[in-house]
């Protein structure tokens, strides 16, 4: 193995860990299997020679089609993220319920737009190459979804 790539990986790793889950959970919908795509994805890039002089995107996009391989391979689709089973509700999972509902009424493109530039700290830039997609298609991506969420999040706080 490459001790360079090894050494990268692990300052990235250690670095940005919780952005890696945050995006892989904003995915998979499910702890357990955002967990194995960040695992999955970084067993596959410690066996690469080299990574890209820019590796954040990479590895970003790297853990993205490893949770959607998962997610094909598994067809997981449920199991609120944000919520506890079986505990008793409290303002703070009121909140995360309120939020995972209106993070449902958005597009999966919007979602993971927003997931990226919020808790990945991700530019357009670096979300463009990720996703293969023009940065202008990223930009609207956010916007739309951020509008959309706050649309859905004055409808449930006026309920």
């Amino acid at each position: 193995m490459n001790e360079k790539v090894i050494a990268t990986l692990r300052s990235f790793y250690a670095g940005h860990r919780q952005q890696l889950y945050s995006y892989a959970v904003s995915i998979t919908r499910n702890r357990e299997s955002a967990e194995d795509a960040i695992h999955q994805a970084f067993e596959q890039l410690l066996r690469r020679d080299t990574l890209p002089a820019d590796s954040r995107p990479y590895i970003f996009r790297s853990v993205r089609n490893a949770a959607l391989d998962g997610l094909r391979r598994d067809r997981i689709r449920s199991d609120p993220v944000l919520l506890g089973a079986g505990a008793d509700p409290s303002a703070a999972d009121h909140l995360a319920q309120d939020i995972e509902e209106v993070l449902q009424e958005i597009t999966p493109d919007e979602r993971e737009a927003i997931i990226l530039k919020i808790y990945g700290s991700l530019t357009f830039q670096e979300i463009a190459a990720i996703r293969g997609v023009p940065l202008p298609t990223v930009a609207s991506w956010y916007r739309r979804g951020l509008e959309r969420m706050r649309t859905a999040m004055a409808r449930e706080t006026s309920r």
